[in-house]
């Protein structure tokens, strides 16, 4: 093996046994208990506990409540935050739609506008026209019948 990979070996055992205090020493202490019986001094069956023991049972049962209601809190908090971001895009859903909106209506009265401003330059005076037409048509239907009757 060579020097380098014989280090590299050494060096991660060293780091193995460097932790492994830190370890243990991390771990909690659960407390010490001990059943007592009728016959010991205590006249009914009962659980002895040192004094850390008996700290982690009170404090467990102490703050259990106010555990839940943080939790009911937090749960809330999340929610209220959730439905308010879903509030807020749907009002900016809507005040985008209304401006949509209110952009296509000023654009088609924008345009209803113009055409009228087109139709009024050109008024529709059509009665020569019709006239005409219709003499034209009255005549060429005479010759028509006179040539056909003859």
């Amino acid at each position: 093996m060579s020097l380098r990979q014989r280090l590299k070996k050494a060096l991660a055992l060293f780091i193995l046994i460097s932790f492994t205090p830190i370890a243990i020493h991390a771990q909690e202490n659960p407390g010490k208990f001990a059943r007592v019986l009728k016959e010991a001094p205590v006249p009914f069956d009962a659980w002895c506990f040192d004094d850390i023991a008996m700290a982690k049972i009170q404090t467990s049962v102490e703050f259990q409540e106010e555990r839940c209601q943080l939790k009911i809190q937090n749960l809330i908090e999340k929610e209220r935050a959730a439905h308010s971001l879903q509030i807020d895009n749907l009002q900016l859903r809507l005040t985008t739609a209304q401006e949509e909106a209110k952009n296509i209506i000023s654009i088609k009265n924008d345009e209803i506008a113009l055409l009228e401003k087109a139709a009024l330059k050109r008024p529709n005076d059509y009665v020569f026209w019709w006239a005409s037409g219709g003499f034209i048509t009255g005549a060429a239907t005479v010759l028509g019948i006179f040539f056909l009757v003859k």
